[in-house]
């Protein structure tokens, strides 16, 4: 009989709502259902009652609430893995996994953002594959958040190669292992501390294209003042928060006037942080534009910033350098720094041992850079047009390399070809009437091991 034939077909069953269509196994799952619903109930009423505790039950209370908070999404996410193997989330209409955890906490009645849902459906999706068995367990057992767990899954991908001789659990074992209150920012940068040291050419690569795409967006808010969003890379974000930290201290005052007879008293600064912050913002944008404008001469130094870098990283370019916020720099955003930032480089040789703290001498005085800015007359860069007052002093035999601190070793360069400089390896000719640059990468001494 061939299958074309009038074949009769029994019906598809109907299986009711509610019912599952994968065998109950015996235990104390009911139970465990049915007590969660009851403890979901009890939160509700919570906020009704809450007055009538003390202060060490509030405190408990507080324990029990936040352990609920997040044991639930961790939770959330081994019952999501559990959903996506029995086949209900495709059996659903939702689109993805995604959509299932988002649809079933608004049935909760429970606002969830779509990242976390995002997140718990990442992992849940992840955890069903036993390369990452490590997570799973990490997940299941609440020793991991699910933030924690998107970032170390994504970060592995980007590690694993660079080190063979780990395996993927490994890999993310090493990100288990660190102090959980470091969160996801732990998880970032113990991946570009582990690139710095095996990859400096691909931590240096990942920059550039991260500092292509950098972004300065604002817009006006609902009440009339104005937002702005920026997207830094980390050598960039690094001189932006140095310079705007330096400038944000509070400043208390005093009154009295000076005056001899007159008591004194130290008024407090009361602005807010982040007023203090804005407030610095404006006042470096200010000097700039004087600048810019040519108002005041450019022959301060740029920002200053404590870098903490290894000797082997400074001369071969290999490993990083980390700055006071925990941010990891490529080596040759290191080498940049060197050359103009006001840098107080704390250089490291052996088990940490301090080298060289401070040697000012490697700096380029006010007195240096103003005759760099006569001789050049702002930019060297073929083709640059930015004014005098958005440029930096390189250094073109590199510091590190024995080049001196001096007028026949300067070039004056942008923000942005400072960094092609460094990152390609130039080199220039310093005449004194000018510069002539030779844009044959690898010139730079030292450049062959850096990051290009």
């Amino acid at each position: 009989m061939s299958l074309d034939s009038a074949v009769p077909l029994p019906e598809r069953p109907e299986v009711p709502d509610g019912v599952s269509r994968v065998p109950v196994e015996p235990g104390r799952g009911p139970e465990v259902l049915a007590q969660l619903q009851a403890v979901a109930a009890l939160l509700d009423e919570v906020p009704e009652v809450v007055h009538q505790l003390g202060d060490r039950q509030l405190e408990s209370l507080t324990q029990v609430v936040l352990r609920l908070h997040g044991r639930s999404a961790q939770v959330a996410a081994v019952v999501t893995a559990d959903a996506v193997d029995r086949g209900t989330v495709a059996g659903s209409t939702a689109a993805n996994t995604t959509q299932w955890v988002a649809r079933h906490a608004a049935a909760a009645g429970v606002p969830v953002e779509p990242a976390e849902a995002k997140s718990i459906a990442v992992v849940a999706e992840a955890c069903r594959e036993p390369k990452n068995a490590v997570i799973a367990a990490a997940v299941a057992q609440g020793s991991c958040t699910v933030s924690t767990a998107r970032a170390a899954l994504t970060n592995a991908d980007k590690v694993a190669p660079v080190v063979p001789s780990a395996d993927r659990g490994e890999v993310l074992s090493w990100f288990l292992q660190l102090d959980p209150s470091l969160g996801v920012k732990g998880v970032q940068a113990l991946t570009r501390k582990i690139l710095a040291t095996y990859a400096s050419e691909a931590l240096s690569a990942q920059d550039a294209k991260l500092e292509a795409v950098e972004t300065l967006t604002w817009g006006t808010t609902a009440t009339g003042m104005t937002r702005l969003v920026a997207e830094l890379a980390p050598a960039n974000a690094a001189v932006l928060k140095a310079a705007i930290t330096a400038g944000s201290a509070p400043r208390p005052t005093t009154t009295g006037g000076g005056d001899p007879g007159r008591g004194t008293e130290v008024v407090r600064d009361d602005r807010t942080p982040g007023k203090r912050r804005a407030d610095a913002l404006i006042e470096l944008v200010t000097a700039g534009a004087k600048v810019a404008a040519g108002e005041v001469a450019p022959v301060g130094s740029a920002a200053t910033v404590l870098l903490t870098v290894d000797l082997k990283s400074l001369t071969d370019g290999i490993g990083g350098a980390i700055t006071p916020t925990g941010d990891m720099l490529d080596a040759g955003a290191a080498r940049r720094a060197a050359c103009d930032a006001d840098l107080i480089p704390a250089v490291l040789g052996g088990p940490s041992q301090p080298l060289d703290v401070s040697r000012r001498e490697r700096l380029v005085t006010k007195g240096l850079r103003a005759a760099v800015l006569i001789r050049d007359g702002g930019r060297t860069f073929p083709g640059c047009d930015r004014p005098p007052g958005f440029c930096e002093v390189h250094h073109v035999t590199p510091w590190w390399a024995g080049g001196t601190t001096s007028l026949t070793n300067s070039a004056m360069l942008c923000c942005r070809h400072h960094q092609e400089v460094h990152r390609h390896g130039f080199m220039a000719q310093v005449r004194p009437d000018g510069v002539t640059w030779d844009l044959t990468e690898g010139r730079m001494p030292g450049h062959a091991h850096a990051a290009a």
